[in-house]
């Protein structure tokens, strides 16, 4: 991208490719959690050329991207106005059913976090699924009921939950997704977890599903599966005392938390570090 392609479009003045280009950029630095950059490369480099060029479509998408950007960072008020206010009506006026689709799932994940479960539920049932349904789009599909299967979790029925998140799995592996396998395989163990087995068994195939999920994260550069796996990776190794392996999986998740500009959490994983060393007497 920034060796090849950028210095051929300043070369031509081609803003439009340069601006596709930087976006480009953007989503890889958000992928390895270099979040002021990426917005930076978002606010100052694509939008004032999406806006010279009166490119709606492009416009809207972007602000898309700062809203992910911003709900990263918990600003989940201002990420909601932006998908509302900015994004949905483009997408109204332009009839793109998909993008629709995809900023209300996008509304959803807010909706989520603030706990209003019912709401969600309804737009991923309701807005979401039907529109992937028609299109065709499985991925997308299997991504919905993923978060649908995370409501019904919330709301008490975790076999639900779990069968949804197996029908999820299939598909990921079917296609080769290996985000949505990682992401899968951390959900699977989290809900396994939340049952409180009792054979041995049952926690060994946890430990190995956080385990692909946390080399996938790893391998693919995924800062925000490297943060939230690793720090689960590393409670349960430890509660194995595994407590070298622990410290391994904890010191990359503190780092991807500090990467993510995730302070509280990353200083709750070095807490964990230091309780484990203590315990070897170590410094």
């Amino acid at each position: 991208r920034r060796e090849e392609q950028l210095p051929v479009y300043n070369q031509l003045g081609d803003i439009r490719s340069r601006a596709v280009t930087l976006g480009k950029i953007a989503d890889i630095l958000f992928q390895q959690g270099q979040l002021e950059e990426a917005m930076r490369i978002r606010r100052e480099e694509q939008l004032p050329v999406y806006n010279q060029l009166g490119d709606i479509r492009e416009r809207a998408v972007t602000l898309g991207k700062i809203a992910n950007i911003l709900f990263q960072q918990g600003q989940l008020e201002e990420a909601m106005r932006i998908r509302r206010e900015e994004e949905l009506p483009v997408y109204n006026q332009l009839g793109d059913i998909r993008s629709r689709a995809v900023t209300l799932g996008a509304i959803a994940d807010i909706l989520f976090q603030q706990g209003q479960l019912e709401e969600a539920m309804r737009i991923r049932r309701d807005e979401e699924l039907p529109v992937y349904s028609q299109l065709g789009d499985i991925r997308e599909r299997a991504v919905t009921l993923g978060k649908i299967a995370n409501i019904l979790f919330q709301q008490g029925q975790p076999d639900e939950a779990m069968r949804l998140q197996e029908e999820r799995l299939t598909v990921a592996q079917q296609m080769g997704d290996v985000d949505s396998h990682a992401s899968t395989l951390f959900d699977l163990a989290r809900l396994r977890m939340a049952t409180e087995p009792t054979d041995p068994a049952d926690w060994q195939t946890i430990l190995n599903q956080l385990g692909q999920s946390f080399a996938m994260a790893v391998q693919t550069g995924r800062a925000d599966g490297v943060a939230a796996v690793g720090a689960l990776l590393g409670q349960l190794l430890a509660a194995m005392n595994k407590r070298q392996e622990a410290v391994a999986a904890l010191e990359q998740s503190e780092a991807a938390f500090r990467l993510l500009q995730k302070e509280d959490e990353a200083e709750q994983v070095r807490e964990l570090i230091r309780s484990i060393r203590n315990l070897d007497g170590a410094p």
